[in-house]
């Protein structure tokens, strides 16, 4: 199930518009894992650029699973260890949106929840992610001084439900292309998770998810095929 590359993605959503992202997938931590064969040679600066960026996000990742960590009542590395320790992958996905005049045909990318652990998006000025909240559909602000911060799957199932998976979709614009760069914390793909153990104690906290090693989770989340 490794994804890493380019792709043109076409896919209905449930009203049955066309999903259409041109998209390119790489790893940018750790080092062991990472692949410069699928990293853009241009521009020039581009993985010195990445590379920097990758030492931050990693530093920003690892704080926010440190709070995340204490909000369960855990110790602060409880998440990182759970999701692999030092063995954590980051992977990189640049979505490419092109204009689209009619909403009613096309959509960026349909509803979903992300499978890993934890989520950083950036994006240029063009708006088009929405989070759904209280059976709402909400914008996201759109900037370009911060970093949207998205819970995924695997937090899920580690937290116990404690935490939830967000669900989110990207929209079209009908003038302006949008592009995004999602980062997605995740474990390597022979890492088993499940339910932290420190969070099953008693009956009223038996685990809700059985553990399973993540390229399983992987591959039969995106085959739609029954977990649990």
């Amino acid at each position: 199930m490794d994804v890493e590359g380019y792709r043109t993605k076409f896919k209905k959503d449930l009203d049955g518009r066309d999903a259409w992202v041109d998209h390119l997938f790489h790893r940018i931590w750790p080092p062991s894992r990472v692949s410069y064969r699928f990293w853009p040679k241009n521009p020039p600066e581009y993985r010195e650029v990445n590379e920097e960026y990758a030492s931050h996000i990693k530093k920003l990742s690892e704080k926010i699973m440190e709070w995340l960590s204490e909000g369960l009542g855990l110790r602060r590395e409880a998440l990182k260890e759970g999701l692999g320790g030092e063995a954590v992958e980051y992977l990189m996905k640049i979505n490419y949106y092109p204009p689209c005049p009619d909403q009613n045909l096309v959509v960026g990318a349909p509803v979903h929840t992300d499978i890993g652990g934890i989520t950083f998006l950036v994006a240029n000025e063009v708006s088009g992610l929405q989070a759904f909240k209280d059976n709402h559909w909400i914008d996201t602000k759109c900037t370009t001084s911060g970093i949207i911060v998205i819970i995924g799957d695997q937090f899920r199932r580690m937290s116990n439900g404690k935490y939830k998976s967000a669900e989110h979709r990207a929209t079209m614009d009908k003038e302006k292309t949008r592009i995004s760069w999602p980062v997605f914390v995740e474990s390597s793909l022979d890492h088993e998770f499940g339910p932290l153990p420190e969070l099953i104690t008693g009956d009223d906290n038996a685990p809700k998810f059985k553990a399973i090693v993540y390229k399983d989770y992987k591959f039969r989340k995106l085959k739609k095929l029954a977990l649990d």
